[in-house]
């Protein structure tokens, strides 16, 4: 494998680390990203959180491993498929299932556009 593939392959763990990592705490320790009316699925978040960050890890490990142990190579070509159909499963769900927005509260009063 060479330099450039181990870049990508290296780039696509961080970022499912990352991903996965923020999903998983964004319930817990919410950032200020996601409005206050959008309504999430904690338990799903946390499954894809812990999904993906743990997918990244072991492909940083197996990465890291693969410079020592040449053999391990050939695995990361799979391992960075499945890694880009996680990430594409990941969108596929946060686009189309994630999160739905429920409007709470009473809705604001009507704005006058009177010209007078």
């Amino acid at each position: 494998m060479d330099l450039l593939n181990y870049t990508f392959f290296y780039l696509l763990a961080a970022v499912l680390v990352f991903q996965g990592t923020h999903a998983f705490g964004e319930i817990s320790e919410p950032m200020g990203v996601v409005p206050e009316e959008v309504a999430q699925a904690p338990d799903k978040a946390r499954i894809w959180g812990g999904l993906l960050a743990g997918y990244g890890y072991m492909s940083l490990l197996a990465a890291l491993l693969s410079h020592g142990w040449v053999g391990l190579q050939p695995l990361l070509a799979g391992m960075m498929a499945l890694g880009l159909g996680l990430m594409a499963a990941y969108g596929f769900y946060l686009i189309f299932f994630s999160r739905k927005v429920e409007y709470r509260g009473a809705p604001s009063p009507t704005a006058n556009h009177d010209s007078h």
